[in-house]
């Protein structure tokens, strides 16, 4: 039994896939299985991977619906996992040599959390992004953890490392049910379960944005954000502070939507209906406010803004 499983989700990913894999064997931490699930990809990737089944690399799970989903894939591959956690990885990403030892003496200082999470950057080209720090490594509260999501999407795919128990006590990732947004949706549920998580300040992972095919593809704005959903589900468990932190994250996510949709044309009525008003600060009132104006000169204002 390893102790940590990495799960792969691969769905077309020819280009990246082998360098993507290179950068987990190469981890400072050694004790981990690399768990690879295949969506049908088409273009090459399942032969890699076969050819790194066989070295005896990784193990190697194949999905029928080529292209479903990359949040099934990640749940099938945390059912078939051994490790006691978990941690998701992308095949068009950088996994850093110490992301992996980061997790573990995170786990060895606080072994009573079930979260852990390392920072990350995005990457344009090869050119890194400057980042929002926020919160320095350590103990996060439930209501310091939704007040750092209410700024930023401090946790991503890349950077968590969940217990195993807890994922598949929550039912994993929600297959089926989002096109995109479904892994904000699932850390926010985490985040309002958990009492205590920890943070690592440190980058570990870096998000090439070029190769995010999920957030390019336009036609994943379909509805609303699938944060509006977490409303109904935790309103009544949480404590008014926290309340309101996750209302400031759910309505950023959602205005962060409804600006994509406003500069393709679509209407943004039903995702400003969504916004709590108890969730509101100055800088979202201002995009609220903005999304009313009239289409061009909207795109006009946008413009100006950059």
């Amino acid at each position: 039994m390893a102790f940590f499983s990495v799960i792969m989700p691969v769905y077309n990913k020819v280009n990246t896939l082998s360098d993507s894999l290179e950068c987990i064997y190469r981890q400072n931490f050694k004790d981990f299985e690399v768990i690879a699930v295949d969506d049908g990809s088409t273009d090459g990737s399942l032969g890699i991977l076969q050819q790194y089944e066989k070295a005896g690399l990784l193990r190697l799970y194949q999905r029928d619906s080529p292209g479903s989903g990359g949040y099934a894939a990640r749940n099938l591959g945390a059912d078939k996992s051994t490790g006691e956690w978990l941690v998701f990885f992308d095949a068009d990403d950088i996994m850093l040599s110490d992301h992996l030892s980061c997790f573990a003496n995170a786990i060895s200082q606080c072994s009573d959390i079930e979260l852990y999470v390392n920072a990350y950057q995005k990457m344009e080209g090869w050119r890194r992004l400057p980042r929002i720090k926020g919160r320095a490594s350590g103990r996060l509260s439930r209501l310091e953890a939704l007040e750092f999501f209410a700024l930023f999407d401090f946790i991503h795919m890349n950077g968590a490392c969940i217990s195993r128990q807890r994922f598949l006590s929550m039912g994993g990732f929600p297959a089926g049910l989002y096109r995109r947004g479904g892994d904000v949706y699932f850390w926010l549920k985490v985040l309002c379960e958990l009492k205590t998580i920890h943070y690592n300040a440190n980058v570990t992972t870096l998000w090439l944005l070029e190769n995010s095919d999920i957030t390019r593809d336009k036609r994943n704005l379909v509805g609303l954000h699938p944060g509006v959903d977490l409303f109904k589900q935790y309103e009544s468990t949480l404590k008014r502070s926290e309340r309101r932190q996750l209302r400031l994250a759910i309505n950023r996510k959602v205005l962060s939507w409804a600006v994509e949709k406003k500069l393709l044309g679509q209407s943004v009525r039903l995702d400003l209906e969504a916004l709590r008003l108890g969730g509101m600060n100055m800088r979202l009132w201002l995009h609220a406010i903005s999304l009313l104006v009239p289409q061009p000169y909207y795109n006009q204002l946008r413009r100006r803004i950059k």
